[in-house]
């Protein structure tokens, strides 16, 4: 489906990096845990996290990116060609797909950075989707904490970003999840399972998605 697979070498199994599990051979179906990613800035994961290691590349180049001109273009290449066109979004537009089989939903960027935030509900649970715009990346928490469910807005420091909820006050740093200031000190939202992708591999995927807006 015009995505990369991986394959271990213990059983050559076949695994789809986009679903996270088994495609062909004998762990076929078998689930891969998903380990929660941020895509950013180096400058931005360096304001939460300033004592970072860095990966060595030995003299190779961090400036430059080699599909810049794919990005640009409306052209969904690959191998067989789309399965599905879906003209609710441009090809090549930006989503955060969440829900994945248990009710796919994908949250265009465009529509994020007018919002910033959104409560919601996903495949059941309720969700809160925070864009940052510092690092043009979207991040999915469960907005449930210790058996509360929790509405977020946002609101500033002067540097930063910071959620807080309606429900108790607290304060949260919406890059890490994590509450700061107020009666849920302690706590950390728990990261969504979510994917960055364009709108076309993700409608070949999830043809039936619902979509944000």
């Amino acid at each position: 489906m015009n995505a990369l697979v991986m394959y271990d070498l213990e059983t050559r199994t076949l695994w789809s990096q986009f679903l996270g599990r088994g495609v062909r051979g004998p762990l076929a179906e078998t689930l891969l845990e998903p380990i929660p990613l941020t895509f950013t800035t180096w400058e931005r994961w360096k304001i939460e996290h300033p004592d970072t290691i860095a990966l060595d590349k030995r003299g190779g180049f961090y400036g430059r990116d080699t599909y810049e001109s794919y990005y640009r273009s409306e052209r969904a290449t690959g191998v067989i060609g789309q399965k599905v066109k879906d003209k609710r979004l441009r090809n090549k537009d930006l989503v955060l797909g969440v829900g994945f089989d248990d009710g796919p939903k994908a949250y265009p960027f465009a529509a994020l950075v007018e919002k910033r935030i959104v409560n919601d509900t996903v495949a059941g649970k309720p969700t809160v989707i925070y864009f940052d715009v510092t690092a043009d990346t979207a991040f999915a928490y469960e907005r449930t904490v210790d058996g509360q469910e929790l509405t977020f807005w946002l609101t500033s420091d002067g540097e930063r970003d910071l959620l807080v909820d309606k429900e108790t006050g607290t304060r949260w740093i919406p890059f890490t999840g994590t509450a700061i200031e107020g009666e849920l000190v302690g706590y950390n939202l728990k990261r969504v399972h979510s994917t960055y992708s364009f709108w076309f591999a993700w409608t070949d995927f999830y043809p039936d998605t619902e979509l944000y807006g």
